[in-house]
């Protein structure tokens, strides 16, 4: 059904945006900035009806910054409250203009309607530090530590749900992850300093990660211990921060697998 913009219900705000509460949360439900990272359940449509994406049809939510979405995502759902259910108008001038993504259904110009249910807004997540203070320098010895066939090693520090996905043939991970130079601790790289998890294809990654991360699940979180030959091997990173023949350790806490289909 196209958008009525006259509906009794429909309120206005900045540059064109338009919304309708379906229903709202508790009160008290925080509401996001826009540097949150949020949750969200959401169903996206032309205004002329056609749909185009649903996270209600995978199953699942989406977790994003929200500062990294359309910019009638980042103004409409600073308006809302956790547990608001909210249908948004978005022009096209909020939404993708004349660059929608490749492949889409949405054409250059269209205006876009949007079901969105904010379920949650979430804490940055920070490293470890005592895990870090624990396991560094790595030792192999150590009771906990689980080792595989291939020489990685690991230490769960934490579970998630058993019955939970794993990712298969290179599914779209979020992570969030720290890592350092085993020998020394320096750190080289960190998603929580960014404040936000890395999504990346599960098998498109060192060696070491792709065989950890196929044994997690979503809430998981493993200090791992890579050798240089399932790391960056005999060249590091030139002009980067790994040198050659560097084993690794990483804090890798799976926050989501993107299921197909």
């Amino acid at each position: 059904m196209p958008w009525d913009a006259a509906g009794k219900n429909v309120k206005s705000a900045e540059g064109g945006l338009q919304y309708v509460v379906l229903n709202e949360g508790a009160k008290g439900g925080k509401s996001p900035t826009a540097t949150d990272l949020v949750s969200v359940n959401y169903d996206g449509r032309t205004a002329a009806g056609e749909k185009f994406d649903s996270s209600f049809d995978r199953g699942e939510p989406v977790s994003f910054k929200l500062n990294q979405v359309i910019p009638g995502w980042t103004q409409g759902l600073q308006l809302m409250s956790e547990g608001d259910d909210y249908l948004f108008y978005i022009p096209t001038a909020l939404a993708y203009g004349d660059r929608p993504r490749p492949g889409s259904v949405i054409k250059p110009g269209d205006d876009l309607v949007f079901r969105v249910q904010l379920l949650e807004v979430m804490e940055p997540k920070v490293s470890d530090t005592a895990a870090w203070a624990e396991y560094t320098p790595w030792n192999s010895e150590r009771p906990e530590v689980k080792k595989t066939g291939s020489g990685l090693e690991y230490v769960v520090l934490a579970s998630g749900d058993p019955s939970g996905p794993s990712p298969e043939n290179g599914e779209m991970v979020s992570v969030h992850y720290e890592g350092r130079l085993a020998e020394t601790g320096d750190l080289f790289d960190s998603s929580f300093e960014r404040g936000e998890p890395a999504v990346f294809p599960s098998n498109q990654l060192i060696q070491g990660w792709v065989e950890a991360l196929e044994m997690m699940r979503p809430g998981d979180r493993w200090m791992l211990y890579i050798p240089s030959d399932l790391g960056y091997g005999a060249t590091g990173t030139p002009g980067g921060p790994i040198p050659p023949n560097a084993p690794l350790v990483f804090e890798v806490e799976m926050m989501d697998v993107m299921k197909r289909g």
